[in-house]
This record gives C-alpha cells, sequence and structure tokens, in this order.
C-alpha cells in the first residue's frame, strides 16, 4: 500500500509526499531492525546469565566437595601418624570417595553453547584451564585407589607385617609411596579450591579482567579479595 502511494505522489510530482513516504518506511525499517536487535541482545543475556548460574553452582558444588575432601583427609592422616608414632603398625591410611571416582564432565556439555561469543578471552581461558586440571586430578585419583583396592584393602585385616618391613617399625616403601601420592592428591584440591574461589568471583563480577586466574594467590588489581582467601 504505501508503494502504491509512493508511486501515485511520484508520478503526480508531489515530491513532499514522496519525501514523507520514504522517511515512514526508513524508519519503520531501522525500527524494526533495532528491535530484533534488542530481542537479541536480551535472549543472548538471558542465555549469558544461565550458563554463567550453571557454572557457578557446579564451581560451588566443587569447592564444597573439595573442602570435605580435604578435611578427611587431613583428619585421616593425622590419626595415622599419631599411631605410628606412639609405635602401633596401623594399616596404611586410604581415601576413598563414595560413588564415581571422578567428577562429571560439566565443560565438557557447556562449551558445546558457544561460550566463545559470551565470554572475554581471559575467562573462556580460566574455566578451561580450570576444568582441564580438575579432570587432570581426578586421573591421578584413580590411580592412587586403584592400588588401594588392589594392594591395600585384601590385606587390611592381615598381619602387620604386610606393610612394615619384617621386625621394623618403618613402613615398606611401596605403602609409605601410595600414602605420599594422597598428600600430593590433597594438596592438588587444595590448590584447585584457591582456583575455583577465584573463577566464582569472576564470574559473579561486571568487571572485564585483564589477567588469568593464577594457581596461588589469585591477586585481583592488586588486592586478594575476601572470597578467594587461599586454603592451608
Amino acid at each position: 500500500m504505501i508503494t502504491r502511494r509512493i508511486l501515485q505522489n511520484f508520478t503526480a510530482q508531489n515530491w513532499f509526499a514522496v519525501c514523507a513516504e520514504l522517511i515512514v518506511v526508513v524508519v519503520g525499517v531501522y525500527a524494526g531492525i533495532q528491535v530484533a536487535n534488542w530481542n537479541e541482545a536480551r535472549l543472548e543475556a538471558e542465555r549469558k546469565e544461565q550458563i554463567v548460574e550453571a557454572l557457578i553452582t557446579d564451581i560451588s558444588d566443587a569447592i564444597s566437595v573439595q573442602r570435605e575432601f580435604i578435611d578427611e583427609i587431613d583428619s585421616g592422616l593425622t590419626e595415622w601418624e599419631r599411631s605410628y608414632a606412639r609405635g602401633e603398625k596401623p594399616a596404611p591410611y586410604y581415601f576413598r570417595i563414595e560413588g564415581s571416582d571422578t567428577a562429571p564432565d560439566t565443560w565438557d556439555t557447556l562449551k558445546q553453547m558457544q561460550l566463545v561469543e559470551l565470554f572475554d578471552p581471559q575467562t573462556l581461558f580460566d574455566l578451561s584451564f580450570f576444568y582441564s586440571e580438575l579432570g587432570g586430578v581426578g586421573q591421578k585419583y584413580v590411580r592412587y585407589v586403584t592400588f588401594v583396592e588392589e594392594n591395600v584393602l585384601p590385606y587390611v585385616d592381615a598381619q602387620a607385617e604386610t606393610f612394615y618391613e619384617e621386625g621394623e617399625l618403618s613402613v615398606k616403601p611401596i605403602f609409605r609411596a601410595n600414602m605420599d601420592r594422597l598428600r600430593d592428591f590433597r594438596d592438588e584440591s587444595a590448590r584447585i579450591l584457591k582456583w575455583a574461589h577465584c573463577l566464582v568471583f569472576r564470574l559473579q563480577s561486571d568487571r572485564t579482567f585483564d589477567t588469568t586466574c593464577l594457581r596461588a594467590g589469585f591477586v585481583l588489581d592488586g588486592m586478594v579479595e575476601p572470597e578467594t582467601i587461599p586454603v592451608q
């Protein structure tokens, strides 16, 4: 209809009407494009908010789980060392996780959602590196607990000589080494815990950061944020 009026006004050389009709058309197209862009931006913001919430929930769960692991390992190793110091021959302390030995691969699912368009490069790098490390530490635990299940659990109720040098208060090197692996797992969990605090802080912030979360310290703008105080 508008096109017909423009042609009629053009034929009648009614230039004012022609210009007015063209302005209406241009403004209408521009408004339509702006509304479409606004809707797209709104949907993109909503999608980012949903993904950020999912990440914060997942990483916060990891923080809670890692804290429980660290506390249980510290308590168990401390009690074992006390018994050993008293001259007893306790079976090597071992730590087992209920359920699956490794965490679900949340990142593998989320990274298929075009995250490059939602996060700055530093945050994207941090998230990718964090989940890669989380998976790697999980594999270390699997190697540790496999030894426990094959070489410790079957002999827990056996004589102490199974784990100690004959006639000595000295743990056989292979069992001492496996407890050292558990200490390494504990320390790795503590580092991941600090890293997780940094990521949650950044995901909750509206700021854009110029540097990645480092594996120790997590200094932001020269100050250690309260949420990122490291676990000792």
